[in-house]
């Protein structure tokens, strides 16, 4: 595999400004690890954000583009090797909307053409038009538009010529849900693209002063309302050479807490009511959000294991989805619950986490 060195340095590692591990990533999903490719098409930016080292003016050299046969011939190697099982696209902004998504888009049908049945991501621009958000769902496995921030009037500041906060890229998010909402229709039997991981997008987190109360309102409007699949963090981190270059960056633990709140409201039901009682000042603590919950409900618990339904029990720490599902099933099979089974299902070590908050045949567990 020959390539310039210094064009897999900038393209490549340059990429980490989507929150990921460079220059291989590793995905995590229900279905296990996914270990992908994650590139720039380019580094080339007419854009001006201010928090970007990719911006225009910016002192970067050399800039650096991918050409398309060179990539898809890269990827589909590391692919056949064994050294990745898919490709994260993105690309800074180095023509118009539609310029940049139907070259990122022709990466991926040409490594479709060749036979890639890895997973494929594909991040599109603001501004791109709706034919080729519909290409794009077609040969990827998920696709999104970044929207950055939490609302127009912050974005505006940040990124002052990529476009309107609500036309650009919200009302592309719709587009990107709409066209998985129409090709789920259509997936049986086929193993590759047709969004079969939904749409994404990334919020950089301490940029401006937002606070986690509005990064998590903004969130679930993201996950209830519009139909996401995933919310990214990126704690944001200042750039030499930037406007920006002398605000204080934001804390990691911050961008982990809120990964944490987040999943409360994607996959365990809790309202911005049930957020907003975990919050000091509008912000959340450096600790485990659902234990903070816990303490501030402590009506709710010990919660009754036999008998409350499944919204309670994702209440429980310690107690996800997945756990959630094989207690109900096994009351509802044996028509009890023991210690014993409890332990089998959760292992001693979460065990001991969990039976602070729970009762079983009426009784405390500790």
């Amino acid at each position: 595999m020959s390539l310039k060195p210094h064009k897999w340095r900038i393209l490549v590692l340059g990429a980490e400004f989507d929150r990921a591990e460079v220059p291989l990533y590793r995905a995590v999903s229900r279905k296990g690890k996914t270990t992908l490719l994650k590139t720039l098409l380019s580094s080339q930016c007419r854009m001006d954000c201010k928090y970007c080292a990719f911006r225009a003016g910016c002192r970067i050299y050399p800039r650096e583009k991918w050409s398309i046969d060179e990539l898809v011939r890269i990827t589909i190697e590391l692919y056949n090797k064994g050294v990745i099982n898919g490709l994260f696209l993105s690309s800074s902004m180095f023509g118009d909307p539609d310029k940049v998504v139907e070259e990122e888009v022709e990466v991926a049908e040409k490594l479709r053409e060749k036979g890639f049945r890895g997973y494929i991501h594909l991040r599109l621009m603001p501004g791109v038009s709706r034919y080729l958000v519909e290409r794009a769902g077609r040969v990827a496995d998920r696709i999104g538009i970044n929207i950055e921030t939490i609302e127009p009037n912050l974005f505006s500041e940040i990124a002052p010529s990529k476009g309107d906060w609500i036309q650009d890229i919200i009302k592309r998010l719709e587009w990107c849900i709409n066209t998985w909402r129409t090709l789920r229709n259509e997936m049986r039997g086929i193993k590759t693209g047709h969004l079969r991981a939904g749409v994404d997008t990334q919020i950089i987190v301490g940029v401006m002063d937002e606070t986690d109360y509005e990064m998590l309102r903004t969130t679930y409007y993201l996950y209830r309302s519009l139909g996401l699949r995933r919310v990214y963090f990126s704690a944001f981190t200042p750039i030499a050479t930037t406007p920006y270059e002398a605000r204080k960056p934001a804390p990691l633990w911050r961008e982990y807490r809120l990964y944490q709140a987040s999943e409360l409201i994607r996959n365990y039901g809790f309202t911005l009511n049930d957020i907003e009682s975990i919050l000091e000042n509008g912000m959340l603590m450096n600790r485990d959000p659902k234990i903070v919950y816990a303490e501030r409900n402590k009506d709710l618990y010990p919660i009754d294991l036999e008998n409350t339904d499944m919204n309670l029990l994702l209440k429980v720490p310690g107690i996800g989805p997945r756990t959630a599902r094989k207690i109900i099933k096994l009351r509802n099979v044996k028509g009890k619950l023991s210690v014993d089974d409890l332990i089998k299902i959760l292992g001693y070590r979460r065990y001991k986490k969990v039976a602070r908050y729970v009762l079983l045949k009426n009784k405390k567990l500790l």
